[in-house]
């Protein structure tokens, strides 16, 4: 598949602001623990800081650490299994087996810049596709994504899962003037929006990666039924439909409504021209 030639950069701004609120609330609650200590210790004094509220403190730290090691490597076990399922329970793409998959991923990594990872596809009835694995990363696609899609809807959802691989699963974020990689331990949103983009500069395309956002939310039938050329053109129309702030703002996907606009505004703008000049 294409070698990775030329670095291009199309990730969507307000990534690492959106997630550093995400983490803003533990780390609240950090502080104020240790508020909560520097004042017994203000207060009561050293010996029963020492002797008694700091040992205790230590001891429930110790359970919570222990704890959260414990969920993470049952996270990083349960997804080694699942990798080990898909790859067991799929065919990988290649130049004789699936060849037109095989071809577009080429294309649409070439066209991001980077270097295609296997594409595996897995019998599942689901129109849906994913990226996974930290050493090795892989795509997946469901015949059921498959099956629903044209050539160039298909495209973007490659593209799509593509910049999740270039991206990897951490968010930068600058603190003190040193930019540090944050692993992605909850979803961000911006993230998507960030793919989405890299599914449009795969595909070229605005019609058929809005139908394949319409068909992720409606199925291949309904969505094939609309026009998605008038679908959320504009953003009063978006705000209309909103139902709940705080449960979209929660989510770790965002609204289709939300996706189809960010890519409008996306396709329209110099960096997708230049983008798409360029590759």
């Amino acid at each position: 598949m294409a070698k990775e030639k030329v670095s291009i950069d199309f990730r969507a701004r307000g990534e690492a602001r959106e997630y550093a609120g995400r983490l803003a609330v533990p780390v609240l609650l950090a502080l104020a623990l240790v508020a909560v200590l520097a004042y017994a210790a203000l207060t009561y004094g050293r010996e029963f800081f020492f002797s008694r509220l700091l040992a205790s403190t230590f001891f429930i730290a110790g359970m919570i650490i222990g704890a959260v090691i414990l969920l993470i490597i049952f996270r990083l076990y349960v997804r080694w299994r699942f990798l080990n399922r898909v790859v067991a329970r799929s065919l990988k793409a290649s130049e004789k087996n699936l060849p037109g998959i095989y071809r577009l991923a080429g294309q649409a990594a070439a066209r991001l810049g980077m270097e295609a990872p296997g594409v595996y596809v897995m019998q599942d009835p689901e129109i849906n596709a994913y990226a996974m694995g930290l050493r090795r990363k892989i795509v997946v696609l469901n015949t059921g994504l498959i099956d629903a899609a044209g050539e160039d809807e298909l495209a973007f959802i490659l593209g799509h899962e593509l910049a999740h691989v270039k991206y990897g699963w951490s968010v930068p974020l600058r603190i003190l003037g040193i930019t540090i990689p944050v692993p992605l331990i909850a979803g961000s949103q911006a993230r998507e929006y960030t793919c989405d983009r890299g599914g449009l500069l795969a595909s070229r395309r605005l019609e058929p990666a809005l139908r394949a956002l319409a068909k992720l939310a409606l199925g291949k039938a309904l969505a094939e039924k609309i026009d998605v050329n008038q679908l959320y053109t504009s953003k009063k129309e978006a705000d209309e439909d909103r139902i709940s702030r705080l449960s979209e703002a929660l989510a770790t996907h965002p609204p289709i409504r939300d996706r189809v606009l960010q890519l409008r505004q996306f396709y329209g703008s110099d960096l997708y021209r230049q983008l798409q000049q360029d590759h």
